[in-house]
């Protein structure tokens, strides 16, 4: 998945998608998904086409956060209090280690 993929899912889940001021979205977006993945402990992209190799969770999180704070820029504050309850839910799902407690006993 590329950035520009990460950018089009968020666009979609707001409605903004096919809007008249969707340039404006996308010029702002790289930072906005970097700022997103540096948050969720990956690495940032060079650029829009960059390939992202996460684990689903954590682009699953990283869409919601990306809606989140693109939702912030156009100050849709609705939206914005929902994606952000959605963000650090999925942010905690990806975060979260697993651990496994092995028995060894003789």
């Amino acid at each position: 998945m590329k950035g520009y993929d990460i950018y089009n899912r968020a666009m979609v889940l707001l409605g903004y998608s096919g809007s008249a001021d969707e340039e404006t979205f996308a010029a702002g977006s790289l930072e906005i998904i970097n700022q997103i993945l540096l948050d969720l402990g990956e690495s940032a992209l060079a650029s829009l086409t960059s390939e992202i190799n996460a684990a689903p969770c954590i682009v699953d999180a990283l869409v919601c956060g990306a809606a989140m704070l693109l939702s912030l820029t156009v100050g849709d504050d609705g939206k914005n209090g929902v994606f952000t309850q959605l963000y650090a839910a999925k942010r905690a799902k990806a975060l979260r280690g697993i651990s496994v407690t092995e028995d060894t006993l003789p």
